[in-house]
């Protein structure tokens, strides 16, 4: 009977330490929300066509699912710091930045103000 415990307890560690690993650390979840964000500013409508270049996604905080991380967004010749938060869900991952985090795309894509007609 004291042998089953002994392979019991030892299958349910392996099965742990394998569910562990299924779980990226701090530079894999950077890479990753780079990839995913450098994507949608592909295909967004938005975004598309607008030369944004997504260079890092640095994990600063956080841990099991949840990390708060910093962005480093270049555009127009100037690099951008955004903070994002990345939420990893077994194989999926999802990151947000706050409204209006991204605004200094439109504010400089947009046409120069024309002078009045007379």
């Amino acid at each position: 009977m004291h042998g089953k415990t002994i392979l019991l307890r030892a299958a349910m560690l392996i099965v742990a330490c394998a569910l562990a690993a299924c779980f990226p650390g701090p530079e894999k979840v950077g890479d990753l929300a780079r990839a995913s964000m450098q994507q949608y500013f592909r295909s967004n409508p938005e975004f598309k066509g607008s030369g944004i270049e997504v260079v890092r996604v640095r994990v600063t905080g956080g841990g099991d699912r949840q990390f708060a991380a910093l962005a480093s967004v270049s555009y127009a010749g100037t690099t951008h710091e955004i903070p994002v938060t990345v939420i990893v869900d077994g194989i999926n991952l999802q990151w947000f930045a706050e409204p209006g985090a991204f605004a200094f795309v439109s504010q400089t894509s947009a046409p120069p103000a024309q002078p009045p007609r007379e």
